[in-house]
């Protein structure tokens, strides 16, 4: 009953503004940006200012006058849970309410504090001796404003959620304990983003952490599994399902995939990727995987298809090398020949670059005989491999329906011809690409976007030449074409193609492809387009209809160009 019981206590603090929009508003930009740059500091001076102030008026009004309390609350339940500060139980009470206080106590999301001791050294309450004393919460919680593409409209106030994690880095100078709980950071919120978000019927977080990938396929999962190593966020995990109202959550407890023992129709996992060296160096339970090098991904990886439904889909996040020798990534990993592989590089780091984004993570302070020593661990590991590069980035996968001929879900995507030996050609791909370019406007999510050009890439791997000459094209509404000229020139000396959503790219076009993207209307196929382009460029028709096929493969797969019809016939 209890954990019916916590939703109280997630309303109260709704109640109060404990939202991140609120909470933007209510301290302003400047400090807004600041706790973007981990500097807690002016955001504490700012709500004990609140506190203070409310203080001094509570002080001076006249018997019998209401008091405006609003802020203050907003400061109080911020100081607790945000900033790990002691707050009187008097000033806590009244923020959360009686029913909902006593709640967070008797759940551990508030500790009190004792006042004294018996002659006999037992610890006197503050229930014991009547006296107000001081609460702390031992866990942060932490709003979170959903999201585009996350199902809501649950119950008011279901467009925010509450994460129960450790408190981190933002308050805490000291090097964090091993068996740290993380909270959101930025590669969960990319993790969210990325995830696609139709309703399937069992769903799996693996390596949950603070539970936010669990909690929000709990929105349109019929059944989630959550599993971790650590019994210390499993239990983290059960405090936010609790707070947020979330049953059909099931926790287990065991290493990476180990506790699943049944294929689900959608696996995430944002795992303790971290590369670090098996020495001295300081492990963290949250990031490190505890492997050497990026064997800990190279195995989920690998595994993953083993544990998905025909037609299940797996959305992860993960760092691997590059050596010298080898420049092939986890697209190679997955041998599985019914399960494709899109893998988007994201960044990559050289390894001096990687350690100290790493070690300044942990805490250690820059400069010091431990980052010296961390650093040169970090270097000798991956000089044993020989590492050139660490690249972070996204892997999809999605495993085939078997016999079926629609492999994805793209409207415009058609079956494709029957091969020469009467058998149907595998829409099955694993390919790797890098985009370094910063994510764009997406209005329906980039998990969207990058299920539709999934999609149009399952479509391309079964396309020849024959099929997309005769297919008709239209450009994605998002485009927009910039021409540069040099003064006092009439042509331009570059054409370039920039996207408004997905990953927002930018393409060098010569004067042919731009002249197909601006004529790809839904109204002509490639063929009839490179026949009339060919005329007015004064080329020949065949040559140019083979380098617009290579040209256009490479749009559609950024999701530039949109197939409307596939292999219609002139």
């Amino acid at each position: 009953m209890i954990e019916q019981d916590m939703t109280l206590v997630a309303d109260r603090l709704y109640r109060a503004g404990y939202t991140e929009p609120r909470l933007r508003q209510f301290w302003g930009g400047p400090i807004a940006s600041a706790l973007v740059r981990n500097n807690a500091a002016p955001a504490i001076h700012f709500c004990q200012t609140v506190l203070e102030s409310a203080q001094t008026q509570m002080e001076a009004q006249e018997p019998g006058e209401a008091p405006q309390r609003f802020d203050e609350h907003l400061a109080t339940l911020t100081m607790l849970f945000h900033f790990h500060r002691e707050i009187s139980t008097e000033t806590a009470r009244a923020a959360l309410g009686d029913d909902a206080f006593d709640i967070a106590v008797d759940s551990g999301l508030l500790v009190t504090s004792s006042r004294g001791t018996t002659d006999d050294g037992d610890a006197i309450s503050n229930a014991e001796v009547g006296e107000p004393g001081t609460v702390s919460a031992p866990f942060a919680i932490t709003p979170y404003d959903l999201p585009v593409g996350v199902p809501r409209g649950f119950r008011p106030g279901d467009e925010n959620l509450y994460l129960v994690s450790d408190h981190g880095t933002l308050i805490n100078p000291d090097v964090l304990d091993g068996d740290f709980v993380l909270g959101l950071g930025g590669a969960g919120r990319t993790l969210v983003s990325l995830t696609p978000r139709d309703h399937v019927s069992i769903s799996a977080d693996i390596g949950t952490g603070c539970g936010i990938q669990a909690l929000l396929l709990a929105r349109h999962s019929d059944r989630v599994i959550a599993t971790d190593i650590a019994e210390r966020a499993l239990h983290l995990t059960g405090l936010s399902a609790g707070l947020n109202g979330v049953d059909n959550i099931e926790l287990r407890a065991g290493s990476m995939l180990e506790p699943l023992s049944e294929p689900v129709d959608l696996l995430v996992s944002n795992p303790p990727f971290v590369i670090t060296p098996r020495t001295t160096v300081a492990n963290f339970e949250y990031r490190d995987g505890g492997m050497t090098g990026d064997r800990l991904v190279r195995s989920l990886f690998t595994a993953i298809p083993d544990h998905l439904q025909p037609g299940g889909r797996s959305v992860c996040l993960g760092n691997w090398e590059t050596t010298s020798a080898v420049d092939a990534g986890p697209e190679a990993w997955v041998t599985d020949p019914d399960t494709s592989v899109l893998v988007i590089e994201r960044e990559a780091l050289d390894p001096i670059a990687y350690a100290e984004t790493w070690i300044r993570d942990g805490g250690v302070p820059r400069a010091s005989e431990d980052w010296n020593a961390a650093t040169a661990a970090w270097i000798e590991d991956f000089d044993t491999r020989d590492v050139t590069e660490v690249v972070f980035g996204y892997v999809i996968m999605h495993k085939s329906e078997g016999t079926s001929t629609a492999d994805n879900d793209a409207p415009t995507i058609a079956d494709h011809t029957i091969v020469g030996n009467g058998e149907q050609p595998s829409s099955v791909f694993k390919t790797r690409v890098r985009t370094t370019s910063a994510i764009a406007n997406n209005p329906h999510g980039l998990g969207q976007f990058i299920a539709t050009t999934f999609a149009l890439r399952s479509w391309l791997a079964t396309a020849g030449a024959e099929e997309i000459a005769n297919t008709i094209f239209t450009r994605s509404p998002d485009l927009v074409e910039h021409r540069h000229h040099m003064p006092g020139e009439s042509d331009p000396n570059s054409i370039t193609l920039e996207q408004g959503i997905g990953f927002g790219q930018v393409f060098d076009l010569d004067t042919a492809l731009a002249g197909f993207v601006s004529v790809a209307d839904g109204s002509l196929t490639l063929r009839q387009t490179a026949v009339a382009l060919a005329q007015l460029l004064d080329v020949n028709p065949t040559a140019l209809e083979d380098q617009l096929i290579a040209q256009v493969r490479q749009l559609v797969t950024a999701g530039a160009l949109l197939p409307v019809n596939e292999g219609k016939q002139e």
